[in-house]
């Protein structure tokens, strides 16, 4: 089994994974989606793992991407804020 930092590893560098993540976390079924990726972290240890991530220095690139610091989709295709921390492209849609 692997754990959320080698899995949070694996999404980000995979779009297909990563729409598949929003996914999950919009639906609410983070805990399967670690399942089925063989993680043996709990839901509750994989919000905190990304919500201490994002909390983590960004980038210039990651900076200028944000639009008033309320999530990803800011900038993305439906000009609302979020908490998903993907752009609209990638969750489609706001939460």
């Amino acid at each position: 089994m692997k754990n959320i930092e080698a899995l949070y590893k694996e999404v980000m560098e995979n779009e297909a994974l990563k729409a598949e993540f929003a996914t999950a976390y919009r639906e609410g079924n983070v805990g399967e989606f670690l399942k089925k990726h063989d993680c043996d972290a709990t839901a509750e240890e994989a919000s905190e793992y990304v919500n201490g991530v994002k909390d983590e220095a960004l980038s210039l690139d990651d900076l200028d991407n944000v639009a008033g610091g309320g999530g990803g989709c800011g900038s993305g295709s439906c000009g609302e804020s979020c908490t998903c921390y993907f752009s609209c492209d990638t969750c489609m849609g706001c939460l």
